[in-house]
């Protein structure tokens, strides 16, 4: 779930519930509503930037094609620039070029396509009018390519590197995006789950959820900083925690548990629980909004779930 920087419009994308489509819901009427893109794609996904006006929305066709525009928060609806990648390997760019100026331009997608047939690294030129296509050179036998797929990319501030996500892995890989090579990988929590990495604000600290745990590296050298499990578990069993967001004025970070019908925030210098909300469902999806307030999507139904974060006087 992305919001737009006064944190009004919130928009989502659940692939087995809105294929491709998107979820608005507007905070200050209360109001939802289903967006059609109508592009043929399995499913979609959406990226956007720190106090961006614009998101990018990829769409997703199963390794066929590859498609990304660029929307308002404003007027989701209108196209405002399209990246295709067609089913030959051959690229366009359409629309306004400014528009790609501060939203993500790094993707990773698995290609059925051209020489490919694998995971490749797609970076948007506004200037050059292509994608360009780069194989990850790092992604080899060490994986299982059947349940290990790339999963997400993460560009650092200084364009030189970006940190790539594996399925049902704990390492984050650094590549050099000038060369292709990979020059670093930041182990997690050895959870084995599906890492999501995201910049906190300042970009010096890199937080990622691995399964059940909620880890903390420094962004200059990968050096784990500080790690939480956020999700107990019955004996013998492991279940995993949903998307984390951090309030607007940094204090507070808030994590879905789905398997525990609540939301939890923890301190960012800590990482101890320090409010909850108990939400029902199963929240996979959230945005934390101003006065202690938290929206989330239920992880199966798409459905809308609200709720108060209250102070716990105990980590738990």
């Amino acid at each position: 779930m992305i919001a737009n920087q006064d944190r009004t419009i919130l928009l989502s994308s659940l692939g087995w519930v809105e294929q491709d489509a998107i979820w608005q819901f507007h905070v200050p009427s209360g109001t939802i509503k289903t967006i059609p893109c109508a592009t043929g794609a399995r499913y979609a996904s959406l990226h956007t930037a720190e106090a961006s006006p614009r998101f990018a929305l990829a769409h997703h066709f199963d390794g066929q094609r590859f498609h990304v525009t660029v929307r308002d928060f404003t007027d989701p609806r209108t196209v405002r620039a399209r990246a295709s990648l067609n089913e030959r390997g051959e690229s366009t760019l359409e629309g306004d070029s400014s528009a790609w100026s501060d939203v993500p331009r790094l993707y990773v997608e698995y290609l059925k396509v051209g020489p490919w047939k694998d995971f490749v690294l797609l970076t948007i030129s506004p200037a050059a009018g292509e994608i360009e296509v780069r194989p990850l050179e790092w992604y080899g036998e060490t994986y299982d390519k059947d349940y290990q797929g790339v999963t997400g990319v993460l560009p650092i501030k200084d364009g030189s590197r970006a940190i790539f996500s594996v399925q049902r892995s704990s390492e984050l890989i650094v590549q050099d995006l000038h060369t292709g090579k990979k020059v670093g990988e930041i182990v997690l929590g050895d959870r084995q789950g599906n890492p999501r990495p995201s910049l906190r604000r300042s970009e010096t600290e890199i937080w990622a959820i691995d399964y059940d745990t909620l880890v903390v590296a420094r962004t200059e050298d990968g050096r784990i900083l500080r790690s939480a499990r956020l999700q107990p578990a019955r004996e013998g069993t492991q279940e995993f925690v949903g998307d984390f967001s951090f309030s607007s004025d940094d204090r507070l970070c808030v994590i879905a548990r789905p398997f525990s019908g609540d939301v939890v925030a923890v301190e960012p210098e800590t990482l101890k629980i320090k409010a909850s909300a108990k939400i029902g469902g199963q929240p996979l999806e959230l945005v934390a909004l101003p006065e202690g307030q938290v929206l989330a999507r239920d992880w199966k139904s798409g459905a809308l779930l609200r709720g108060a974060l209250k102070r716990r006087w105990f980590a738990g």
